[in-house]
């Protein structure tokens, strides 16, 4: 990754940390004192964001290394594991967000009288929320397209997830307002229905990412078509592609005239080579063996 993504990548992450720390203490502080359950668990949703930019700046520091003597393939795949634990961060916020109002419910439920209507204040906060949650979605979103950080691709998802349940946190307290208190509940397990959605398929891609996995069958078949279409490459005798985060590796074995000298079928070998890591920008690297066919 070059210098310029790099920077990039950090103030977006640099950003995101600052506006999650406010919104975090303004959410809370008034989602608490307001008597609403809707925004305090948006609140805790933003307090889990502050240590997801935490860690992206530690893990994106060493996955953004060049390869050395003990990583010869690059420090990428540290991405990936961060990228995971985003997926456990998710998951554990909306277990704790969704128990929360589960038992908030059951309260209202038993003793209605006891509780108390959200303050007008908190519809302001959420409303504002809402705002800025839009234009860091936007922002993060620009961002990964320009550096083809996955980190930051899942940090805009997660910054949209965040308006969707502000969203319904302002329509659960909007509708408390007119003594619909119950809705400020359900709101908040809308929220954790979110970030649990969120978790579960940030979890499935960091896993296909870490374990190898390979592309699809499309990808393959096209790969395969370029090789072939080599002058001198007669078969394709195994092909194999896997994921190395967004990026992909292609070992090969081709076929050729069992008469052809050494040099000859290691020109055609070099051009298979090229060809692929030319046509699919995406390969970082296309290893080739060569095979005499009889």
């Amino acid at each position: 990754m070059n210098k310029e993504n790099r920077n990039h990548i950090f103030k977006a992450i640099a950003i995101g940390l600052i506006v999650n720390i406010v919104l975090t203490i303004l959410k809370l502080t008034t989602g608490i004192l307001g008597h609403s359950e809707a925004l305090t668990s948006d609140g805790l949703n933003s307090f889990s964001d502050v240590f997801i930019s935490l860690m992206l700046l530690i893990v994106l520091r060493i996955a953004t290394k060049k390869p050395d003597h003990d990583h010869p393939y690059g420090h990428e795949k540290y991405e990936g594991i961060g990228y995971f634990l985003l997926g456990i961060i998710f998951l554990i916020t909306a277990i704790f967000i969704e128990n929360n109002s589960i038992k908030s419910i059951l309260l209202y439920i038993e003793n209605p009288e006891s509780v108390i209507a959200p303050s007008i204040l908190t519809l302001i906060i959420s409303i504002i929320a809402l705002i800025v949650k839009l234009f860091l979605f936007r922002y993060y979103l620009l961002v990964s397209k320009k550096t083809g950080s996955l980190a930051i691709k899942a940090d805009s998802r997660n910054h949209l997830i965040d308006a969707w349940a502000t969203l319904f946190s302002v329509i659960g307290i909007t509708l408390s307002q007119f003594n619909l208190i119950i809705f400020d509940y359900i709101a908040s397990i809308v929220i954790g229905l979110f970030i649990l959605r969120l978790a579960i398929q940030i979890l499935k891609e960091s896993i296909d990412y870490l374990t190898d996995q390979a592309p699809s069958d499309e990808d393959i078949k096209s790969i395969k078509t370029i090789i072939m279409a080599v002058k001198g490459v007669i078969s394709v005798d195994d092909l194999k592609v896997r994921k190395h985060m967004t990026k992909e590796y292609v070992d090969v074995e081709i076929g050729v005239d069992a008469s052809l000298t050494l040099e000859k079928a290691h020109k055609i070998a070099e051009t298979v080579h090229h060809q692929v890591e030319k046509k699919f920008p995406e390969v970082l690297h296309c290893m080739v063996h060569v095979n005499p066919h009889r």
